[in-house]
């Protein structure tokens, strides 16, 4: 049985996806590295030439009428709604002992031995977004007001062991997140996060990890000291550095600079940390930014948010378009 680490991107977090991967390979390279991809592949790409083990599509998924799931959610909503079904795979696949998931936008610094540990005796490990009080106006509102928003868990990681525990929790998060993985606040759900509150009360051997060193990211920064060692050694309170979630980190890096400079002090080591990490971004930034598949029509056009509404709510556009991605169909959705 091997241990499974897998993220879930399309074509423009690929590079993303590439550090991640090289990160793992580096600390831990027995472990498997398998590419969940959300969309199709770029002319330029070959994965044989690639550092992932394994690419899997999500149209490849257990979806059925996969082509209405997709029309109907956005990227976010996509990639998010595939995660669950994708563990489920690696556990069928390759008779995973553990899958661990990681969000494209992570890199790995030092052994994460300890989540295998304690998935000898838990069946699921899950990070909250917070692990301290706030303090200041600025900073509840940033961090803690989003964390009651978005949910209390960053689904940007999880680890699941191969268990009955374990498949009791997955099945039903899986099965959540394919059908509700949409961002509807008055409804109270968030893609895949709103879910995993819940699952504490009702599922046995969830085990909240709260060390510092996991899952550091800008809504956590302010309790958490990001130092570089004499050494050359990434820590977080003294200890050492897991993994940092560079949420928000594209080919935009504005709103990750926004961030440092209302939360983190000037020249700091954690300001070093964000360089290295576009450094490390535009050395695996070999393919072009392209738009993606499942968010446009066939004759190249975006689908919008009011098409989707649009197409959900007229059975007779349903029924006469089962693939809603023709260009029929996107005469049809802007004549309704």
């Amino acid at each position: 049985m091997v241990t499974c680490v897998y993220t879930s991107a399309t074509a423009s977090y690929l590079p993303n996806a590439r550090i991640l991967a090289k990160s793992i390979a580096e600390i831990h390279p027995d472990w498997r590295f398998v590419l969940l991809f959300n969309d199709i592949t770029p002319p330029e790409v070959n994965w044989s030439r690639e550092i992932f083990h394994d690419v899997y599509f999500s149209h490849w998924l257990p979806i059925p009428d996969f082509k209405r799931w997709a029309f109907d959610r956005n990227v976010v909503e996509f990639c998010t709604g595939t995660k669950g079904l994708m563990a489920q795979h690696l556990f069928r696949r390759f008779d995973a002992e553990f899958a661990i998931y990681l969000d494209p936008d992570t890199v790995v610094f030092s052994p994460l031995t300890e989540l295998v540990d304690l998935l000898d005796d838990h069946s699921v490990i899950l990070t909250p977004h917070l692990t301290d009080p706030e303090t200041g106006a600025e900073a509840v509102e940033s961090h803690e007001v989003a964390a009651l928003k978005h949910g209390t868990f960053n689904l940007g990681f999880f680890a699941i062991a191969n268990n009955n525990q374990g498949h009791a929790y997955l099945n039903w998060w899986a099965a959540r997140v394919r059908d509700y993985s949409y961002i509807d606040f008055q409804r109270g759900i968030f893609t895949d996060q709103k879910w995993a509150n819940l699952a504490p009360y009702m599922f046995d051997g969830i085990h909240v990890l709260c060390d510092k060193a996991y899952n550091v990211a800008t809504w956590n920064i302010k309790n958490r000291r990001v130092r570089k060692s004499s050494l050359g050694e990434w820590t977080v309170n003294g200890n050492p550095l897991r993994f940092y979630h560079f949420s928000g980190f594209g080919n935009n890096f504005d709103w990750a600079d926004q961030e440092l400079a209302r939360f983190d002090e000037p020249n700091s080591d954690l300001r070093s940390l964000w360089q290295l990490y576009k450094s490390l971004y535009k050395a695996n930034s070999s393919t072009r930014s392209r738009p993606w598949h499942w968010g446009n029509f066939a004759n190249g056009l975006p689908i919008t948010a009011a098409d989707r509404k649009r197409y959900a709510q007229h059975p007779e556009l349903m029924s006469k378009f089962p693939d809603p991605f023709t260009a029929e169909c996107y005469r049809a959705l802007r004549q309704a």
